[in-house]
């Protein structure tokens, strides 16, 4: 469990936690051929790539610029989380369940070129991680942006969400890693 400081999150504790699971992904990249890592289990399930530009996209272009919007004071309202908005940060966790987004081209995201480009996705993030935990305790907890699913949140709950995102999806990296397994004997 995340340590508290008074009302506020321990953001030193989830950015280590961050940086962990951040390069548990990074270091995992020389497991896998171009084409293991580009490899669908199904065609309407996604590949590593897919999964890892899913991370890397979602948090450089919602996720860190719902932060950066916080830290502007836009969308100052005083809005309320989500019954599962509530409930994910209440666990510090995503329920152990699989979650599907439409099958559309905005949101289903393309297939890698290369390891070398995720990987440096992954360390751009890292580094944005880095300098943004020093700031957020400037920004008051009043400034919130609407997540599509769990409600309004405030920079430091979307910064603890970047860490619980990289962990869920640890679980279907673990199912696409059993399903290579599986092709490659």
């Amino acid at each position: 469990m995340i340590k508290k400081v008074g009302d506020l999150l321990d953001t030193k504790e989830i950015l280590k936690r961050f940086e962990q699971v951040a390069t548990y992904y990074i270091e995992e990249l020389s497991k896998y051929s171009l084409d293991e890592f580009t490899r669908k289990p199904s065609e309407d399930e996604w590949s590593l790539g897919q999964m890892y530009n899913h991370l890397i996209k979602s948090t450089l272009q919602l996720h860190l610029k719902a932060i950066e919007q916080c830290v502007n004071g836009t969308n100052s309202d005083d809005g309320k989380k989500t019954e599962i908005g509530e409930s994910i940060f209440k666990e510090g966790t995503f329920p152990p369940i699989r979650l599907k987004g439409p099958n559309t081209p905005d949101f289903t995201p393309p297939n890698p070129t290369g390891k070398e480009e995720v990987k440096e996705g992954l360390l751009q993030i890292i580094e944005k991680m880095q300098e943004i935990e020093g700031e957020l305790s400037d920004i008051p907890a009043s400034q919130k942006v609407q997540h599509r699913r769990m409600g309004y949140l405030n920079a430091e709950e979307y910064f603890q969400l970047i860490e619980m995102h990289f962990r869920h999806h640890l679980r279907q990296k673990e199912r696409i890693d059993q399903f290579l397994l599986k092709v490659s004997k």
